[in-house]
């Protein structure tokens, strides 16, 4: 049932649509050209696991495969794991679509971009995400920073992404050099320098590092903006909801228009007003600022 290409990639079983794309996976992962993916993602020193699940009548799926295979020829921390359900059982489950991804155990997502412009990023967010939730020092990090914001009466970053990306940056100079240096603020080093070493010359910028109260004094906010004051994050609200406050105010409308259409579910007629949300839909997702 299971067999192995190269220790890395696996098709479970090889039959059907795995089969028919065989050649291409031993191709990219030997070497051959890639299409899809033009540079390796710039990925943390850990290892990842993707499993994909196609089955022989999804249209995209092929393509999921040849991105799948080049991920895993262009970098040595990923191994791959191919499910046909058209033959066995998902290793996750509810599988909503195909193709199916699960990052690490953890990081699901389905389908892949049409536009090969933005598949790079696209998987990268994701490869991205997994690493952070199951790092295995994301919760002592987590400790730290939550405990320095309590004492000083600070608030970390209030935009979730910009607060996700400091994080995968504080993890991986953990994985690095041992310590969650500040990612803003150069470290001093010397060739051949040991971990021990370069915590001597840099022991000042672990994060959290005493300039962050000067920072947030002076700025209201530290320099890698993982620290706020209360003011700057009032500040920053206000300013969102000025902007984007009608998005809110949409959405609680789309909410009403939902309890709405449960209702005519049972009773009728409800088409129309199922079209109507999805139209409202479309426009708050195309005006979502983040």
């Amino acid at each position: 049932m299971k067999e192995a290409i190269n220790g890395r990639i696996y098709l479970i079983p090889p039959k059907g649509l795995l089969q028919d794309f065989r050649d291409v996976i031993e191709d990219k992962f030997n070497g051959g050209t890639f299409k899809y993916i033009e540079r390796p993602l710039p990925l943390p020193p850990r290892n990842f696991e993707i499993e994909l699940v196609v089955d022989d009548d999804c249209e995209v799926c092929p393509t999921a495969v040849e991105i799948t295979a080049e991920l895993v020829a262009m970098h040595n921390n990923i191994t791959a794991k191919m499910y046909n359900i058209t033959y066995v059982d998902p290793p996750f489950s509810p599988i909503d679509a195909t193709p199916a991804f699960r990052v690490n155990k953890r990081v699901i997502f389905y389908g892949v971009p049409l536009d090969p412009k933005g598949i790079r990023e696209y998987f990268m967010n994701f490869l991205k995400e997994a690493y952070i939730i199951t790092h295995p020092r994301l919760q002592e990090l987590l400790s730290t920073l939550k405990k320095f914001s309590d004492t000083y009466g600070y608030h970390r970053n209030p935009n979730d992404v910009a607060f996700a990306n400091i994080i995968y940056r504080l993890l991986k100079n953990i994985d690095e050099y041992g310590y969650p240096y500040c990612p803003c603020r150069p470290l001093k080093k010397v060739e051949g320098a040991t971990p021990e070493e370069i915590y001597e010359m840099n022991k000042d910028k672990v994060c959290p590092c005493p300039y962050a109260h000067t920072d947030i004094k002076t700025k209201g906010q530290c320099l890698c903006k993982l620290f706020w004051s209360k003011e700057k994050v009032d500040e920053y609200i206000q300013k969102r909801l000025k902007e984007y406050g009608w998005i809110i105010k949409e959405i609680d409308n789309v909410q009403k228009a939902l309890e709405d259409l449960k209702k005519k579910v049972i009773t009728g007629d409800g088409k129309m007003l199922a079209e109507s949300i999805l139209s409202k839909m479309q426009v708050i997702y195309l005006s979502l600022p983040d």
